[in-house]
């Protein structure tokens, strides 16, 4: 307190993370990303046990994960890769990655999971934040399992750009992963990965991806951001191998 005796208040900058809070349990949660507010509605604690995942894991998409803030931040950067471009998120869960996409002005982008449920969440976290995209039909959420032709198909591949978050993480959905990139990429299509590393495997995986695609681009922890540093989350940038002759 000042030697007058007035009170005084301290600023304390905004961060997207906060070590004494239970991120994943809260309600709501308010993001600041690209100087951009946005606010997302989870469902962690209304998860039930009837409610099992293909992964064994139950609804992991019921909370906004590290990686996906991460990844959020970065296509900020880089507005290029979104203005104007077909985009696919696969993975979305309650489609924080595809709220903060949807902002940087693309022609369409799809946020995708396999539950309702979540797709319901991220129907209403797409009409929240960017309520005149969503309305046009320009940002939606639709269902796509791993793996289906029918739901890839269903979503008019190829896009210009596939993205996800934190969606490697589960062995026995690598290679139904893998499929469905294959099917919903083009040629020129660009695929950017944010994945936060576990030892569940995930070096098969990315042996798998590489077998089919070309990493044009790897931006490693330390150049994203601070705030974010302890997940040490990583972004592969893929585009598939040129035909062979």
């Amino acid at each position: 307190m000042p030697v007058d005796g007035s009170a005084c208040t301290a600023v304390v900058p905004f961060s997207n993370t906060n070590p004494w809070v239970d991120s994943f349990r809260l309600k709501t949660r308010n993001f600041v990303i690209g100087g951009t507010p946005f606010v997302i509605n989870q469902a962690w604690d209304d998860r039930t046990e009837e409610d099992p995942e293909p992964t064994g894991m139950k609804w992991t998409g019921a909370a906004v994960w590290d990686a996906a803030v991460v990844l959020s931040d970065f296509l900020c950067t880089r507005k290029s890769l979104i203005e104007d471009k077909r985009v696919l998120e696969v993975g979305s869960g309650l489609a924080l990655v595809s709220v903060v996409a949807a902002s940087l002005l693309p022609a369409h982008i799809i946020a995708t999971d396999y539950d309702e449920h979540v797709l319901g969440l991220a129907r209403g976290n797409l009409e929240r934040n960017v309520p005149e995209l969503a309305k046009a039909g320009r940002a939606e959420a639709r269902q796509l399992s791993w793996g289906s032709e029918e739901d890839a198909a269903a979503l008019a591949p190829p896009f210009d750009v596939v993205i996800g978050s934190d969606v490697v993480y589960r062995e026995e959905m690598f290679k139904p992963l893998l499929k469905t990139l294959q099917l919903t990429m083009g040629e020129h299509t660009l695929l950017v990965l944010a994945h936060r590393p576990r030892g569940l495997g995930e070096d098969k995986f990315f042996f798998w991806l590489k077998k089919e695609l070309d990493v044009v681009e790897f931006i490693g922890p330390e150049l994203l951001p601070k705030e974010f540093i302890h997940s040490d989350v990583r972004i592969h940038i893929c585009k598939k191998k040129p035909p062979r002759a």
